[in-house]
């Protein structure tokens, strides 16, 4: 055994006689295991990133309702560059939960988000933004915010022409263009037909006509106004489907009834448009029907004022739709009375069916706050009682004053 001149002990080699710093040797060799380890993880990293980045990519192109909506790890004030911005497509749901100011709201829907976070703009948490429901006094919840109609004067037909010319992933078919009824094939998918009746399954009540009990209606009916059904993703993502189709806003949609015929059940030739020009949602425009399942025989839509004598009938197919216009194109706040419709008696099996009805201006909101008018049926040109005038009085544009705001001139 030697000592070289650092101090170090070292051999020599029986073979050759050289001699050997062991220290040194040892550094050596651990030196090239850490440049062949770093060597290795730099190759490992090229390699994921190749593989991420273009999955990246993918990912961001997709539109919002192709994203997940679990964002507990969003960043807070949902801060995208400078905009402040809703981080999911959920928020207006989860706004109506409850769930912007009630983290027990949250939880006992089981949302992992960070709802304030994520959903900043419609929390109303963003400068210079009200929210999406902005606070008002009870006196003033029926208030109407908007004051632009879903469709003005002459605007009916473009909208019927879009759905027939932009969505062919829903074959579209014009079955009448005057008056408009056209029914969309696979508009929901089988997932999405389950999961309205799995969420009305313990809701189903006797089906109201006209406010009340009534023979010409024997179905049962399931409002999805409770957060256990809107803030289920599959029915939330049909319902800006339908937003999405007809070119109209979230929030001038009724939440969804969900419908149930038994054998036998019907409901006889009625029309939708059931609210008056005066109240803050003005009239009903447009009706669009899913059919959620297919019923071994009967259950189909008539149309008796369409297509000639004996009218035409749209038979129930499970996932498709039909859509038609409650209101005329030349003033589409006046009641089309060529739609009026009937569902035949189911004869064999069950019908399951979900209606959205879209009106004029905001329903949601004075619903939301409250508005008794949201709930009842109303006609008219005029307010039929004290307490409906009073419920109006100086929130809510006149008569003539709404008619003006669908006409050309008001839309100019």
């Amino acid at each position: 055994t030697l000592h070289n001149t650092n101090g170090h002990q070292a051999t020599a080699d029986e073979d050759t006689g050289k001699v050997v710093t062991v220290a040194t040797s040892a550094r050596g060799y651990l030196l090239a295991g850490v440049v062949f380890a770093v060597l290795l993880l730099g190759v490992g990293l090229l390699a994921l990133r190749r593989d991420v980045q273009p999955a990246a990519r993918r990912a961001s192109s997709k539109p919002s309702s192709a994203r997940g909506v679990d964002m507990a790890n969003a960043p807070a004030g949902g801060q995208a560059g400078d905009e402040c911005v809703d981080l999911s497509e959920m928020c207006d749901a989860w706004h109506k939960a409850g769930a912007c100011v009630s983290p027990g709201a949250a939880s006992r829907l089981r949302i992992s988000a960070k709802v304030p976070a994520v959903c900043s703009r419609t929390c109303g948490l963003c400068k210079g933004t009200p929210g999406r429901v902005p606070r008002l006094s009870s006196a003033e919840r029926c208030r109407r915010d908007n004051v632009t109609p879903a469709v003005h004067e002459g605007m009916l037909d473009p909208l019927f022409e879009r759905v027939m010319n932009e969505f062919p992933q829903f074959s579209p078919e014009a079955l009448s263009k005057d008056p408009w009824v056209v029914r969309l094939h696979d508009f929901v998918s089988d997932r999405e037909a389950e999961a309205f009746v799995k969420r009305c399954e313990a809701h189903f009540e006797r089906s109201l006509a006209g406010d009340q009990l009534n023979p010409v209606r024997t179905s049962y009916q399931c409002w999805c106004n409770f957060p256990g059904c809107f803030t289920d993703p599959l029915i939330h993502r049909v319902t800006l489907r339908i937003a999405n189709v007809t070119g109209t806003k979230y929030n001038n949609g009724e939440d969804m009834q969900i419908v149930r015929y038994e054998p036998g059940q019907f409901y006889r030739a009625h029309h939708d448009q059931n609210t008056a020009i005066w109240t803050p949602q003005g009239p009903r425009v447009l009706t669009f029907f899913i059919y959620l399942n297919t019923p071994e025989k009967g259950g189909g839509t008539r149309f008796p004022r369409v297509g000639g004598a004996g009218g035409i009938t749209v038979e129930p197919r499970k996932g498709s739709a039909v859509l038609w216009p409650s209101t005329l194109d030349s003033q589409p706040m006046l009641t089309d009375d060529r739609t009026l419709h009937e569902a035949m008696p189911v004869i064999d099996g069950i019908k399951y069916g979900a209606n959205m009805w879209v009106h004029q201006f905001d329903f949601k909101t004075p619903s939301e706050r409250g508005c008794p008018l949201t709930y009842v049926n109303t006609m008219g040109k005029r307010p039929g009682t004290p307490e409906h005038a009073k419920l109006v009085e100086g929130i809510v544009p006149d008569y003539e004053t709404t008619l003006k705001m669908a006409s050309r001139e008001g839309a100019a």
